[in-house]
């Protein structure tokens, strides 16, 4: 299956690297999430979470959260209902991220 008639070279290149040694899980390899992200049509309106300047609002999972610092590989996220701190996997997608003004 890992052949060039089935995926484009460079993620038959992640892909080959990531079967050597595999994460838990596909999220967890970021290149390789990256990469079939720019091959992933449904990816209008959307943005990664960790490509937002901090104090952004955007929208995940139906509610809307304001960004804040980043902790290793999660975002301290508070949400604009409840006030309570979330963390958020910073490479996750996130929608309607509108700038804050401070």
């Amino acid at each position: 299956m890992l052949q060039e008639n089935v995926f484009p070279d460079e993620i038959l290149h992640l892909l080959r690297l990531h079967m050597v040694n595999p994460k838990a899980s596909s999220f967890a390899d970021v290149d390789l999430t990256k990469a079939f992200r720019k091959f992933d049509p449904g990816m209008q309106g959307m943005m990664v979470l960790s490509d937002i300047p901090e104090g952004c609002t955007f929208e995940f999972q139906g509610r809307f959260f304001m960004k804040g610092k980043l902790r290793r590989t999660r975002v301290l996220c508070k949400e604009i209902n409840s006030k309570r701190s979330y963390l958020i996997p910073a490479e996750c997608l996130v929608s309607n991220v509108q700038l804050t003004m401070f």
